[in-house]
């Protein structure tokens, strides 16, 4: 693109400094932010500077608010007021758009761009040696996994195009229309479950929720996952391919538990403390499908557990060591 030589000089003027504040703004973001977040940010190129400059909607060439700009992507909705906190935290707020959440100008059967943007200042940290950059201008904004990933997957159709396509137009917003709806979705989903029509359940859930709730009952916090769904469904794997239904092994854990193991076995997980109950107090039924024809679930044995004299030279058809 052919640019006028006063429009390069503009943008050449500024282009050292914004590349120092991008530098240092990457650096401070990128320690603050949560690990899981995404990170990017870029430096306005030059025809993309003109352009902006060609809509008329800029008196001062070299104050442009995104001449430097950055995205902090998270995980949904509900990390959207975060991820501002930290922003205005770190630099010197100017403007925010949309001013506020709950009041949009667009009506509602539009999906043009709304993402959240701030606006800040660079501000020196008094204890370091100054930047140089203090108070200069630049963007941030903060969206969803979902609408940065809507925003990279049609960017060609409604920008950096040779044509102007109604269709590909609309099937761009029709798009974002759709995630839109997937955000309110995940945001709501404690809210949705409730619902009539999705109020239900299955057997495999109510075992595992009824495996959580033993879990919780028996084990402190500080020796449970995070995952607490994951280690419920292998003890019911476990469990179920043993042979052992839930009130009895629970009646089981409290009589080891008694005797100074279960529950009371510091180095071993949860799921290992009931293999070691299973062996001490269902040990026929634990030989029988270890020893037996091969099986799809494998029994995971850690090698701190003590297995039994009669099963360690056995052939463990449905156990892998540990």
């Amino acid at each position: 693109m052919k640019v006028p030589t006063s429009i390069r000089d503009s943008h050449s003027s500024q282009k050292f400094m914004y590349e120092l504040l991008k530098k240092h703004a990457d650096e401070v973001i990128n320690a603050k932010k949560e690990p899981r977040w995404h990170y990017e940010s870029r430096v306005k190129e030059l025809e993309s500077y003109a352009l902006k400059l060609e809509t008329g909607r800029y008196e001062y060439p070299s104050c442009l608010e995104d001449f430097f700009a950055c995205t902090i992507v998270v995980e949904n909705l509900s990390s959207m007021s975060k991820a501002e906190k930290i922003i205005r935290k770190i630099f010197e707020f100017h403007e925010r758009r949309p001013k506020v959440d709950d009041f949009t100008s667009k009506p509602s059967d539009s999906f043009r761009f709304d993402d959240t943007r701030l606006y800040v200042k660079w501000k020196d940290d008094p204890l370091i040696q100054p930047t140089g950059l203090n108070g200069l201008l630049f963007e941030v904004q903060i969206k969803t996994f979902l609408a940065h990933a809507w925003n990279i997957a049609v960017h060609d159709l409604s920008y950096k195009t040779d044509e102007k396509s109604w269709a590909k137009e609309r099937i761009a917003y029709q798009i974002k229309a759709m995630l839109e709806h997937a955000e309110t979705s995940i945001l709501e989903a404690h809210k949705l479950a409730k619902s009539a029509s999705l109020k239900k359940s299955d057997d495999l859930s109510r075992r595992v929720s009824a495996i959580i709730k033993l879990l919780n009952e028996l084990w402190p916090p500080v020796s449970l996952p995070n995952d607490k769904k994951r280690l419920a469904e292998n003890i019911d794997k476990l469990i179920r391919n043993v042979g052992v239904d839930l009130a009895s092994l629970c009646e089981l854990i409290h009589k080891e538990t008694e005797l100074g193991r279960g529950t009371n076995t510091l180095n071993l997980s949860p799921y290992s403390s009931i293999i070691q109950c299973l062996f001490n107090q269902e040990f026929r039924k634990m030989e029988k499908y270890l020893t037996g024809r091969h099986r799809e679930f494998k029994v995971f044995i850690p090698s701190e557990l003590e297995l039994p004299s009669s099963l360690q030279s056995a052939e463990l058809r449905n156990a892998i060591m540990g």
